[in-house]
């Protein structure tokens, strides 16, 4: 996912069309390290700058996002120099991933002068810098001191040094080179792969393009520079000049890669012939593009930290109920034997004769159990005997009266961790959506702490779309739904199935409630049920899974019971072993 020289050209070759004598009306920093702009050309458009460490670019995007109450430094700067100038020029030069915008603006004295926004897209040492006429810098969002780089130093005050840059070949000039010097020059880079030779010879490659120019070469992936011959040289210079011809003419193929579940992994601005279609996604515009890829990657990235931390959150409290049953566990075996204490009070009292005061222990006739014709019962010497029989019979009392307690507390324990084993499963294998849903059930259930943060608009604007279960059609035309979630559970189970629908869950495993609407199910569609209940479990990749299955009139829902858990009864258990290629075959219902 690199943001190259080559990508920036399609970009700022899109942005002339749009944004070129533009007037800049408002100015954001709603981020860190991003600025948008509000520029009016016709219509308003919104320039998206980031020099993110991971996600810097440049682009116009359709998103938009809440700013803090006081603008920082950075953007107080930006608006006292470039409010309402216009932009006269967005260039780039050769294929580096700098761009230079110059603004016209008017002065304290209302007198025209030239301001100029560096754009610089470098990974982590990306930056936005702003300069006067005289290229002299009058602040950027990030701070570079001797401290930071011995080499180049980004600090108000000081003449701006471009970043220093290698001796590479620019793919956009006049002729490339000719076989014979990209020979000599891929040899002077022995042993390395061609693509990543390629990368170091010419400016404002990225490897998904440089492994895409070998593969119109018809040039083994894993070749590498000192096995090259003749033919292959004369082919590698055929195809960077078509490239070259491409980027001067601006014929630009957006594109955004995904795997085969339609993740998105990287993008270009030109058509990757060495990928099947079923794993591009093409578009006419390279800003749309760039805004769609990048939205979903930082959504993506959120999605990833939150479940992150709900799992952690998840996994602390059932370390803590685990550590909870033990002790009840313990608690419970010492109370069940109270009854030992009754009958060492009772004994003594029958025999204080045997005892004196002082002792530590004495031995006593056991008249409940004749085969055992003595038991010698520990004693405080400190009390008498009748004071020792009194301590046993309040011991006795005391965990008798425990009892119960400990009993209640053990079931109520272990229903908790039913509990949170599910939510673990369905933080493991749920959407974004679902995971959304858990953090809300978390915070109702008093797990998560509310924050007080103020939220943003992007993310209310989320939480208004309810996350839907899935929907199945069977082979015999019947709806199955399947909750991917507890608040999605006890929908399903609770309000939108009836009475005489069929019930699925697998059996003492966390998993989806199965709802299949209709009376009288037939054995194929019961069948594919048990295999979304199998499928959508923590069984899923096991064999022989027990799924029970009874009518929803038989589902109940104990008082005070966590979301997602339900007790059932007049169940019947199929056994079922799920795999993908069976899921694939039950027809998926969009809803």
């Amino acid at each position: 996912m690199a943001f190259s020289g080559i990508v920036l050209a399609s970009v700022m070759q899109e942005l002339k069309s749009k944004i070129i004598e533009g007037r800049i009306e408002k100015i954001y920093q709603p981020e860190k390290f991003e600025i948008n702009f509000l520029v009016h050309r016709n219509n308003i458009y919104r320039l998206l700058i980031s020099a993110h460490p991971v996600y810097s670019r440049i682009h116009l995007t359709e998103g938009e996002k809440e700013n803090p109450l006081s603008p920082p430094t950075f953007c107080m700067l930006l608006r006292k120099h470039l409010s309402g100038g216009r932009i006269l020029k967005i260039e780039q030069e050769g294929l580096d991933r700098i761009l230079r915008l110059t603004v016209r603006t008017r002065d304290e004295f209302d007198l025209i002068e030239e301001k100029i926004l560096l754009v610089e897209i470098m990974g982590k040492h990306s930056n936005i810098i702003l300069l006067d006429e005289d290229e002299v810098i009058l602040g950027s969002i990030k701070t570079v001191t001797e401290a930071v780089s011995r080499h180049r130093t980004v600090i108000p005050g000081k003449p701006y040094n471009p970043p220093p840059y290698g001796e590479k070949i620019n793919l956009t000039d006049s002729k490339i080179i000719s076989p014979d010097e990209l020979r000599k020059t891929l040899i002077s880079k022995p042993e390395q792969k061609i693509s990543k030779a390629l990368i170091s010879i010419f400016n404002g490659l990225d490897p998904l393009l440089a492994e895409e120019i070998t593969f119109r070469a018809a040039l083994d992936p894993q070749s590498t520079t000192e096995k090259i011959i003749t033919e292959e040289i004369n082919r590698l210079a055929t195809v960077l000049q078509t490239i070259s011809e491409t980027i001067k003419s601006g014929n630009w193929h957006p594109e955004i890669l995904t795997d085969k579940n339609k993740n998105f992994k990287d993008f270009t601005c030109l058509e990757l012939k060495s990928y099947p279609d079923t794993l591009r996604i093409g578009y006419n515009k390279i800003n749309e593009m760039l805004d769609d890829f990048f939205c979903t990657k930082i959504h993506q990235q959120k999605y990833k930290q939150l479940r992150q931390s709900l799992l952690q959150l998840v996994n602390d409290e059932l370390k803590k109920v685990k550590q909870k049953r033990k002790g009840l566990a313990k608690k419970l075996k010492k109370a069940e034997k109270c009854e030992e204490l009754q009958l060492w009070g009772e004994l003594l009292t029958s025999q204080l004769y045997l005892a004196k005061k002082g002792q530590d222990k004495v031995n006593l006739i056991n008249y409940y159990h004749p085969e055992q014709e003595q038991i010698t019962v520990s004693l405080d010497p400190q009390l008498s005997p009748g004071e020792n029989a009194q301590k046993f019979f309040k011991r006795y009392r005391k965990l008798k009266k425990s009892l119960p307690l400990a009993k209640k507390e053990l079931k109520k324990s272990l229903q908790e961790l039913n509990y949170l084993e599910g939510l673990k499963y369905n933080l493991e294998s749920g959407s974004w959506e679902d995971i959304r849903d858990i953090k809300e059930e978390l915070l109702r259930e008093g797990y998560l702490k509310k924050s007080h943060k103020k939220q943003k608009k992007h993310e209310m604007k989320t939480k208004e779309v309810a996350s839907k279960p899935l929907k199945f059609l069977s082979s015999d035309g019947y709806e199955i739904f399947v909750g991917k979630n507890n608040q999605q559970n006890d929908y399903l189970t609770l309000k939108a199935a009836s009475k005489e629908d069929l019930w699925l869950h697998v059996k003492d495993i966390p998993g989806s409630h199965v709802v299949v609407k209709g009376e009288n199910i037939p054995v194929e569609t019961l069948k594919e049920a048990a295999l979304l209940a199998a499928y959508y479990s923590k069984g899923s990749n096991s064999s022989n899974v027990p799924v029970d299955y009874t009518k929803i009139k038989h589902v109940k829902k104990p008082r005070q019971a966590k979301p997602g858990m339900v007790t059932y009864d007049q169940h019947k258990t199929l056994y079922v072993t799920a795999d993908e290629k069976q899921i694939d075959k039950i027809a998926r219902v969009n809803n």
